[in-house]
């Protein structure tokens, strides 16, 4: 467990997710000017985009020790790490809960926007660490919110569906959607280890 909890860096994982959220609370509503490839062109704010971190450091963290090891270990260690995941998306949406029963109108938009945002990064790199591993699910999970940038807008105004953290802090379907991502995501993380589900690739004989 000590080993565990060293490998994943488990101390500054959380200590940066509180500081991420922190952060987005007070300056998530600052706009970014972003180009788009499609749709309207508009803003990007930064509770957006912080957001992904501790997303990507979990995912970085669950890599740092060899993955053929760890699935035949005794331990289920790719389930402490679904676990870990869960916590700490939970610990933000218990933040931004807080903040948004105690906010404004406005603070309790970007509180909101803060949790939502947060469980959407853990519930993609969740599905994607045992479909590719951490390698891959990493550099996807922190390209979404740019994806999201600059084709994620609709020519008619608005989010398109897949957009989750273009969507306004309050839509229904979007928290269903992210709901059902991070509900996946954590299913699939925990029965495989990270890049088990897909086929290896196959080396030609020499």
């Amino acid at each position: 467990m000590i080993w565990w909890l060293r490998s994943r860096s488990v101390t500054v994982l959380t200590a940066c997710t509180l500081l991420t959220a922190l952060a987005g609370l007070v300056i998530g509503n600052i706009e970014l000017p972003v180009p788009v490839l499609t749709g309207q062109a508009g803003h990007f704010v930064l509770a957006q985009l912080v957001t992904v971190l501790p997303a990507v450091m979990w995912l970085s963290g669950t890599g740092r020790a060899g993955s053929p090891v760890e699935a035949t270990a005794v331990r289920p260690v790719h389930r402490w790490d679904t676990a870990l995941a869960a916590a700490l998306t939970a610990v933000v949406l218990a933040i931004s809960a807080a903040a948004h029963l105690a906010g404004n109108s406005a603070g309790s938009g970007i509180a909101a926007s803060v949790g939502r945002n947060t469980a959407v990064y853990f519930g993609i790199a969740l599905i994607l660490n045992p479909l590719v591993g951490h390698r891959v699910a990493a550099p996807l999970t922190a390209a979404f919110p740019l994806l999201c940038a600059a084709a994620g807008r609709r020519t008619t105004g608005g989010a398109e569906p897949w957009a989750l953290v273009l969507h306004e802090p309050h839509s229904v379907p979007a928290l269903a959607a992210t709901g059902a991502a991070l509900a996946l995501g954590c299913s699939l993380s925990a029965l495989r280890p990270p890049g088990t589900v897909l086929p290896p690739r196959l080396t030609p004989w020499r």
